[in-house]
């Protein structure tokens, strides 16, 4: 169904998801206790049946004897409901837990959630440092699929930019997907019904799908021929016509091909068995995807994709899943044996999973990536229905200077948040950010950074109107001084650097995000290289900001006038408690509570709070 409650606030998001909960949960109840009651049913009807066939059998009753059989049939008839039942429960159960991961997102009490195990590479220009990945990152937030695949395309989609149109489609298809929260809903929840906490990883089947088939050729008209000819001989021996031994001669023959052949069989067997449980869950999961009514052009081309050789899933599933379950009858021992000498029956079955490989299994590999692909679309979606400040942003075709009214930094509660307006003078331009220690410098380069991201990603941002023009984001925020790999701190930042100059001449224009440029070095070495960097970037033609307590890089706006602007956040000092606004002001902050921080952590110090000159400041590291 489609969304209609679209809640405005936090608590109204919250409470939706509450509500939902509690709504399955209770479901759930009622399913679980009428298993209880089904169950309690089949082992009454079997001791009656028990009772009164023995009964019956004993005295030569017929009545009780068929009241027997009728007990057996109402017997068999509750084992069917009562799987029913359970399933029923477990999908009410798994829809209730999709919301209770909902309220934890909602809340920005994702760190409750699972890690997610995909990262982006060691050596991407910004996933570390704007907090993409990994513990604590967008990706933990808004990751709702339930696949490996789902999760590596989410982190694909918000790792690599792609063009204007493409970002367009996706956010149309974000946008659809936000609104359709029972489908969002079901394609988690149906996820979430294989056994075990992690994510449905179809790779191990897959080696089943790209296995070298066994049966074929002259051996498909052998096992086909041979089943019938020991039936024949056994009835024309029956009636004389012909020795006996004939019929035991080809009932060994045939003996001889299931037996020899039947290891090859079973190891297929257990393959396709040991992943029966994902392959029902991804059946379901691609079913709903395929048959779901959905408008937007890029979700139509992933149904496209979800169909193999003409097949849509619901029919080229329903062929494995029904051979799949007859391969399980190898288990049913001694019964199977017998079975499989009188009729080739392992063959005949390994002949039909390899004949669905031939037909389905060589594209099933593009049916889930599109899959996954859908999921990491759902992710998306549900940042724009789960964070009441999220909207969708402008993305320009022409050069155009980021734009943001009211940005804030998505993994933090909407509670807790402080919007600010960042804006630049012109396409190539630099903010140069100063403060105090832990007034916001770095959070503010991050809160932009994941929006550039997901923003490029399709996706919708956080902020209230969101401009720009393509980009190529990159970060020097955070450094890997791995003495392991023997480098030093300065060498491993000036390895970073090389991922944010490199290139700078390129199209589209690079986007900087420089947390305290340089600062493995001495405080002279430090201004003159930051200075360096940043003209090196503005010459041609980038953009971005700059986060320093290097104050005397402020008169790098004189030396750029009305491209280069200074910014900053403060601390005030009330009741003896140094408080913070995190709001952005213009022009360079003016004092430093570095000193005030080591006094407040026990060290003794003169503490001098007064205004910092960025002129003395500046001729002092001349």
């Amino acid at each position: 169904m489609s969304d209609t409650e679209s809640p405005a606030t936090s608590e109204a998001i919250t409470q939706l998801h509450e509500r939902r909960e509690r709504e399955h949960g209770a479901v759930a109840d009622d399913l679980d206790a009428r298993a209880t009651r089904l169950s309690l049913g089949r082992l009454l009807l079997f001791l009656v049946a028990l009772v009164l066939g023995g009964a019956g059998w004993s005295a030569g009753d017929p009545i009780m004897i068929g009241g027997g059989i009728a007990a057996v049939v109402v017997f068999f008839v509750l084992v069917i409901l009562h799987a029913k039942t359970e399933a029923a429960r477990d999908e009410a159960r798994a829809r209730a837990d999709v919301h209770a991961r909902h309220r934890l997102r909602a809340g920005a009490r994702f760190l409750e959630l699972p890690v997610p195990e995909t990262r982006a590479a060691p050596d991407h220009p910004y996933a570390a440092d704007i907090d993409l990945t990994g513990a604590g990152s967008l990706v933990q937030r808004i990751d709702v699929s339930r696949t490996v695949i789902g999760e590596r395309a989410l982190v694909a989609l918000l790792s690599e930019p792609v063009d204007r149109e493409t970002i367009a489609a996706r956010q149309k298809a974000s946008a659809e997907l936000a609104d359709n929260l029972e489908f969002r809903e079901s394609l988690e929840a149906f996820g979430a019904r294989a056994h075990g906490r992690g994510k449905l990883d179809p790779a191990p089947f897959l080696k089943f799908t790209r296995r070298q088939p066994i049966v074929g050729g002259a051996l498909v008209a052998v096992i086909h021929l041979l089943p019938v000819a020991v039936l024949a001989t056994l009835v024309v021996g029956a009636l004389g016509l012909i020795p006996g031994w004939v019929w035991l001669v080809v009932l060994g023959v045939q003996t001889v091909l299931a037996l020899g052949m039947a290891g090859r069989a079973i190891d297929v067997f257990q393959l396709v068995a040991a992943r029966r449980g994902y392959v029902e869950a991804i059946q379901k999961m691609l079913v709903l995807a395929d048959e779901e009514a959905l408008e937007a052009a890029t979700l139509k081309a992933l149904q496209e994709r979800l169909r193999i050789g003409g097949q849509r899933p619901r029919q080229y599933m329903a062929r494995l899943d029904r051979w799949a379950g007859f391969a399980e009858f190898y288990t049913q021992f001694p019964l199977h044996f017998f079975v499989n000498i009188a009729t080739c029956y392992d063959l005949h079955v390994l002949y039909r999973l390899e004949r669905w490989n031939r037909e389905v299994g060589a594209g099933l590999e593009g049916a889930f990536d599109a899959l996954g692909d859908l999921e990491a679309m759902s992710s998306l979606a549900t940042l724009a229905a789960i964070d009441p400040s999220a909207t969708f942003p402008e993305v320009r075709e022409e050069p155009t200077p980021l734009t943001a009214e009211g940005l804030a930094h998505p993994l933090l509660a909407p509670e807790a948040r402080v919007a600010n307006d960042v804006s630049f003078p012109e396409t190539s331009s630099a903010l140069i950010v100063t403060g105090s220690n832990m007034a916001g410098k770095s959070t503010l380069l991050r809160s932009v950074g994941l929006n550039i991201a997901l923003a490029l990603a399709g996706g919708p941002v956080v902020a209230e109107r969101f401009v720009l023009s393509p980009v190529r984001l990159r970060a020097s925020m955070r450094i890997d001084d791995s003495l392991q790999r023997g480098a030093s701190y300065f060498h491993a930042e000036l390895t970073k650097l090389r991922t944010v100059v490199g290139e700078a001449d390129a199209e589209p224009p690079i986007f900087f995000l420089l947390d305290e440029l340089l600062r493995g070095t001495n405080a002279r070495a430090r201004h003159i290289g930051a200075r360096a960097v940043l003209q090196h970037l503005l010459d041609r033609g980038a953009s971005g900001l700059a986060a320093t307590h290097d104050v005397a890089l402020a008169h790098l706006e004189d030396d750029y006038p009305g491209r280069i602007q200074n910014v900053h956040f403060t601390d005030v000092m009330k009741g003896g408690e140094m408080l913070f606004d995190y709001r952005l002001r213009q022009g360079v902050v003016r004092t430093s509570n570095a000193l005030r921080l080591l006094q407040m952590a026990g060290v003794e110090v003169d503490v001098d709070d007064h205004v910092v000159d960025p002129d003395a400041e500046s001729s002092a590291t001349a």
